[in-house]
Parts: C-alpha cells; structure tokens; sequence
C-alpha cells in the first residue's frame, strides 16, 4: 500500500493546471503527528525484527519507502476538471466548498464517499480556487445577510 502511495505522489499534473509544491519545510509540518509516528513505528518493527533474530532487509524496505513518503514534495494542482491533492486527481465536482483560512483555503469536499476538509496552504492553488469558486461563496454570504435583513 505504501509503495502504491509513493508511486501516487509521482504524478504530474495536467498541462495548464495552476500548481504549488510546498518547500520541505512546510510539507512536513502540514503532515504534522505522521512526520514522527510514521518512522517511529517501522523503527520498532525494525528493532523487533532484529530481537527476534529475522532479516532486517523487510523492515528496512519499509522504512526506506516511509521515508521517500514522508519526503517527496506533493503537487498541489487545480486543473481544468480536477483537484490534484496527494497524488489523487478529484473531480471538481466533488468540491462542495471553499472557505478562506488565515493561512489558506480549507476545501471541503467528498472523497470516497466520506466528506472531509483539506487545508491549502497559501498560494497559486489557493487563489485559483478562491476565484474560481469565490463567486459561490460571495453569493451565498450576501443570499444569507437579505435573508438575515427580513
């Protein structure tokens, strides 16, 4: 599964598409209790392998992959149909809202089947989709102040 998600963050985005790709820094910090967790466990894994006498070269692989996860920069892209986040292409039309946030967008939308939020960081992601979508969002904000009025 690791490997399959590697090989995910490995694609390009869409000629056109408007991107940002968040320096190191600020992509381990946006993966925040993971950044550690994640090595931590494969660490144990690998001290029990070694304990029990098996081959380390499993848990080492593993390691190996966490650590490409956990280091390669995602792309950020909005293309002309789709979201590209963490190596997943989502259709626009799955984007139910985008909300300004001190330090970006919080994009609210349906992936596979569950609704979540992903923050976007501040950028040229960030404001295609407040321009793009912005207009929703004006027009309901001013729907509900002459609804609010009455």
């Amino acid at each position: 599964v690791l490997l399959f998600d590697v090989m995910l963050l490995l694609r390009r985005p869409a000629e056109g598409a408007v991107v940002t790709t968040l320096p190191a820094g600020e992509e381990l910090q946006r993966k925040g209790v993971n950044m550690v967790l994640m090595p931590l466990v494969v660490t144990f894994i690998l001290v029990l392998d070694l304990l029990q006498g098996n081959s380390p070269l499993p848990s080492l692989t593993l390691l190996a992959l966490t650590m490409a996860y956990l280091a390669l920069p995602r792309s950020l892209a909005l293309e002309s149909d789709s979201l590209l986040l963490d190596g997943w292409r989502i259709p626009l039309a799955r984007v139910l809202s985008v909300k300004p946030t001190e330090d970006g967008v919080a994009v609210s939308l349906e992936r596979f089947g569950w609704l979540t939020e992903q923050n976007i960081p501040t950028g040229a992601v960030a404001n295609a989709l407040l321009e793009r979508y912005g207009s929703a969002i004006n027009a309901t904000n001013s729907s509900s102040d002459r609804g609010s009025s009455t």
